[in-house]
This record gives structure tokens, sequence and C-alpha cells, in this order.
């Protein structure tokens, strides 16, 4: 029997787990990137973790974050493409774009000498020369820093902008919406400094491939470091124990099964559930640019608008010579899609001492609309 603390993140409602965690970690929701989502059957791209250990971090987040009340979790969220993303960020140089790195590539980067074709410049520096093949010969016999595009399946590490097309533009001359929308700018990915190759370097690979960050504590004990190796030990401890206790591999489990195994992960090793739970929660809520939070589903949980650029939420009206607030998404009053939930007793009782008895403010209205548990 799993003990309540085990429990934990299994119980907790899928807005209340979301919204405490976006609080924690407000970067993740800071545009990160993918292209269209993908269709739910559609078989997950090829990249660092194999297809079992896909089929089981898949299976993992999908407890840490289920959908077994009939809201969407972590794999309606694609969390587990999330994942595969991050770790599959640098595929080397595939200058000929045949999956592999090979010798191959060397020929391709060759016929590309002196032109600017992207899978060919490895380096990302405008032209196909020298520098590209030499960086190509490190990625293929073993270099200290990741080479080739840092991207996998249109995932960027770090993507452009400033808009998505997730809003239109507004027409300034009625003060309403247009019908036409920008190309989504997070899509291109922004080149990586040498500085920040090498720290992804150590994200993915290790100290062990960064002389010059070796005898560096953190670059050790951090908790996003090593990812690869970490995940890839992790999965198939996970696997090993699912074997013995219950005889198959953790994906074909019961769910009751996976979440005594997840108990015991939990316990024995709780810095990679630690890392699950935090990639989880990542891959639900970060921009569907990075390959989680399918059609902004887990925005849809916690609430979140996304993006609102460039539309905005005032537009400028010509006629009026003024902004006008736009009537889904007004600024001065709640949101009428919003749905409504007072304070509590005490709560409110509180506000009103603090901030109308002592401060002077105007009263709240009741109830207050401040979202819905």
């Amino acid at each position: 029997m799993m003990d309540t603390n085990a429990l934990w993140h299994l119980q907790l409602s899928r807005r209340r787990f979301l919204q405490a965690a976006g609080v924690a970690s407000s970067t993740l929701l800071v545009p990160r990137l993918v292209g269209a989502a993908r269709a739910l059957d559609a078989p997950s791209p090829a990249g660092f973790l194999t297809t079992e250990e896909y089929g089981v971090v898949e299976a993992i987040t999908a407890r840490i974050v289920s959908s077994d009340d009939g809201t969407a979790g972590a794999r309606e969220c694609g969390v587990a493409d999330y994942v595969q993303g991050l770790l599959s960020a640098f595929p080397g140089a595939d200058a000929n774009v045949d999956g592999q790195v090979s010798a191959a590539d060397l020929t391709a980067i060759a016929l590309a000498a002196g032109s600017a074709t992207p899978d060919a410049d490895v380096n990302g520096d405008g032209v196909v020369d020298e520098a590209d093949r030499a960086t190509a010969v490190r990625s293929l016999f073993g270099g200290l820093v990741l080479a080739g595009a840092p991207a996998f399946a249109g995932r960027p590490i770090f993507a452009g902008g400033p808009f998505s097309n997730r809003n239109p533009y507004p027409d300034p001359a009625t003060g309403t919406p247009s019908n036409q929308f920008p190309a989504d700018a997070f899509l291109q990915p922004i080149p990586l400094t040498r500085l920040q190759r090498l720290a992804w370097t150590v994200r993915l690979l290790g100290a062990d491939a960064v002389p010059e960050v070796q005898d560096n504590p953190l670059a050790r004990s951090l908790g996003d470091v090593d990812l690869r190796a970490r995940y890839r030990q992790g999965v198939a401890t996970i696997n090993a124990a699912s074997q013995t206790q219950f005889g198959d591999g953790f994906s074909a489990l019961a769910a009751a099964q996976q979440d005594t195994i997840l108990a015991t992960v939990k316990r024995t090793s709780r810095a990679f559930y630690e890392l699950l739970v935090n990639h989880t929660v990542e891959g639900m809520l970060s921009a569907p640019e990075y390959g989680g939070n399918r059609d902004g589903i887990g925005w849809q949980l916690v609430g979140f608008d996304g993006d609102s650029q460039p539309l905005g939420y005032t537009i400028y009206d010509a006629t009026i010579d003024d902004y006008r607030e736009r009537p889904d998404k007004p600024n001065s009053t709640i949101d009428p899609g919003d749905p409504c939930s007072g304070f509590s007793v005490e709560m409110e009782k509180f506000l009103n001492t603090v901030l109308v008895t002592l401060a002077g403010a105007t009263k709240f209205p009741d109830p207050f609309c401040y979202g819905s548990e």
C-alpha cells in the first residue's frame, strides 16, 4: 500500500498541482517552442529515448499527473514528447538529414562547402566551411562540445519571437481583431553561443564532457545535469523493479501497480523522481512549441491564456483616438468567461480588515471572482 506522502502528487487536482508548480517556477510560462501539435495517435519521432524508454517515460508522467478523474493529464499534454525533445536537443552533425551521424555527413558538408545550406552549416555561422567539417568530425568521433543545430523535431533550445501565430494583428482602424496572423516566430531558433553550448553539454552529457568544469561541484550536483545518463539509468531501474515485483515492464503494468513502483522510486531515488515531476510540470505548462502542452491543454487546465501578442488586451481605435478593451478579455473587470468562486470567510475577513478598514480600499464585491478551484 502506498503511503500518503507518496500519493501527494498523484492525488492533487490537476489545476491545484499545476498552479502551485507554475508559481514556484514562473519561468515555465516563458515561451519555449515546437511545430504544430502531433495528433494523439501519431508515432513519436526518433530521438535519444528508445521506443521502450519513451513508453516508460510516458507512462510515468501519466501517473504523476493522471487523467483518472477525466481531466487531461501528462499523456494528453504530450509531456513525453517534451522530454524526448529536451534530451535530443543536439542530434549531432547530421548534415545530410538522414537521422544519423555518420561519415556520410562529412560528404554532405564537402558538397555544400561555400554555401549557406542550413543543415550542413553545423556551427551556424552562415557558411559551410572547414569549421563545419571539424565540428562534424568531433561529433562523429566523440568531441567535447555538442555539435549540430540545437533542435529536435522543430523544437529548438531557445526560440525567437516576438509573436507566435496564436493571436492576430489588431485592426487599428476599427479597434477589433483583424484576420491577419503573424508567422510563428517561436519556431525560429536563436543560435547558441559557445558558453551556452558548453552549458548544455554539461546539462545533457555531464561534467566529464567539459574539462573546464570537471572540478566544479555544481556541475555534478545540480538536479538538471547529466540528463541523458540519469534518464537512461533511471528508466532502466524502474523497469527492472517492475519486472522483479510484477513480472512485466512499467508501461505494461496496471495503474495501481505503477503507483506502487513510483512510491518506491520516490523513497529510494528521490532525485530522479523530483526530476520527473519537474519535467512533467514543464511539459504541461511551457509553450506548445517545446513539444508539450499539446494544443494548449496545459494552459487551459490552469486558466492561462498563453501569449496574447500581437493582439493584446486593448486595441487602438482610430475612430475615437483611444484604446478599446477587448470585450472577451477586459482589463478593468473579470473576464466574462471566467468561473467565479468567492473568498473563504477567513480570507474575506482578513482582506476587509487589512485593505478596507486599515488601508481605506473599496470593499470587495460579494462574491469576488478570482478564479475557480
